[in-house]
């Protein structure tokens, strides 16, 4: 298969069984050798999934999708994608090698798709755009994103707010990282920045395999948040209760303000996940359990502190997994509620007295975040919702004490460095 196939084929997988990109370009791009074929892929998967709203409305002034194959909609959608946005490419061999794929699929069709590429590689530069003012087609096209969840976000956020964040969550997010042992061998040969929220995370225009050579661990600055909430809290024994793969337990272990923290998930392949990364950050982890945390895995009152990074829609993360836009539902949106409710529940009941759980989601969904935590502690004589800077450094209270809401926790909106995510720290009394 050529590159431009192997990227059809990622799509149609994706749309097809609803699965994220990072859970499938892995098998195809093990049989591509020219790293530059890999990269090439990528763009196009994550283009097209970053920009399918657009994509499809320039697409559906040339041709007519209720007329058109399902899989040639896609693979023209590719061709767009190109012709739009990779002007280093010439449109002809965009064209040509796109058409050399319907063919392929089905070769009467690659007149037609011959004829509809070059439309638009023409006419492309002449396109408008829906504004604001019709704000369904604005939502759906300009901002490419699915209308039921603009509007979700509307209702939630306002207006306003939610268009801010259909924005950023469109950005490509510079990589961020921590380093466990020293910076100073990037950045020898790498420039590299220090982040704006938090201290000692980075982030520099590097390859990733240098990045985990150099036994620093890439995680978002809102995915820090739930460790660094812990920093200046002591106990013995700490539980990252949902760890896979395993970045915020190794934040908190390297804090070493506990005597032993435990790993735990749900199956052998995510274990194995914890173990290659901690092996990758030559980290020992002496503590590592296999157990499904929506059943009472370990004994009451046993850990000091927890971190719950429950399981979700992950439509906080949007810009680095864009066909969570297109693979999500109204109805799978709140398809983890319920388990949530029972791991934060198990949580509470293995904390013990005093003791204090961080609850994280990364997720944009107010069910699954403010509400999740308000329903607890409501219905919880003593589990009482305490400010999530407690044990924090001064450094992270300055940086995201404008994401706090006093009696709700910090719902931290997407920007150019910060992925969506909702933080709340719980203490049982």
């Amino acid at each position: 298969m050529n590159v431009r196939q192997i990227a059809f084929a990622i799509l149609k997988k994706i749309y097809k069984e609803h699965k994220l990109a990072t859970e499938v370009y892995p098998y195809y791009l093990d049989n591509i050798e020219d790293e530059r074929d890999k990269r090439l892929v990528l763009e196009i998967v994550y283009g097209v999934n970053r920009f399918k709203g657009r994509l499809e409305y320039v697409l559906s002034k040339f041709a007519n999708k209720n007329r058109t194959e399902e899989d040639i909609w896609l693979l023209m959608l590719t061709g767009v994608y190109q012709l739009l946005f990779l002007t280093r490419t010439p449109a002809y061999a965009v064209i040509h090698q796109t058409v050399d794929v319907a063919k392929k699929l089905n070769p009467k069709v690659s007149g037609f798709v011959n004829a509809v590429l070059k439309n638009v590689s023409r006419n492309k530069n002449s396109i408008t755009f829906p504004t604001r003012e019709n704000l369904a087609d604005f939502i759906q096209y300009t901002l490419s994103f699915p209308l039921f969840l603009g509007m979700k976000w509307i209702a939630d956020y306002g207006e306003d707010n939610a268009i801010e964040i259909m924005k950023s969550l469109n950005l490509k997010k510079p990589v961020v990282f921590r380093c466990f042992k020293d910076v100073k061998p990037l950045k020898k040969d790498y420039i590299v920045h220090k982040t704006p929220y938090i201290e000692g995370s980075y982030h520099g225009n590097i390859p990733i395999y240098i990045i985990r050579a150099a036994e620093c661990y890439i995680m978002n600055e809102a995915s820090q948040l739930a460790p660094e909430l812990l920093r200046n809290f002591k106990g013995e024994f700490a539980l990252d209760a949902a760890s896979s793969p395993g970045g915020k337990g190794f934040l908190l272990k390297s804090f070493e303000n506990f005597e032993e923290v435990i790993f735990n998930d749900v199956t052998k392949e995510r274990i194995d996940k914890i173990l290659e990364n901690s092996r990758d950050l030559m980290l020992e982890i002496p503590s590592i359990t296999m157990s499904d945390f929506t059943k009472p895995a370990f004994k009451e009152n046993s850990f000091d502190a927890i971190i719950l990074d429950a399981p979700c829609s992950g439509t906080g993360t949007i810009s680095g997994h864009p066909e969570i836009k297109w693979i999500r539902s109204p109805q799978n949106l709140k398809s983890k509620v319920n388990v949530q409710k029972e791991m934060l529940k198990n949580a509470f009941n293995t904390v013990k007295k005093g003791g204090v759980i961080i609850y994280s989601v990364c997720s944009m969904e107010k069910e699954e975040g403010e509400a999740i935590v308000s329903d607890f502690v409501s219905s919880v004589e003593n589990a009482k919702l305490i400010s999530p800077f407690e044990y924090s450094s001064e450094n992270i209270r300055n940086s995201f004490s404008k994401f706090y809401k006093e009696g709700v926790g910090l719902r931290i909106l997407p920007d150019k460095f910060l992925d969506g995510f909702f933080v709340s720290a719980i203490r049982k009394e």
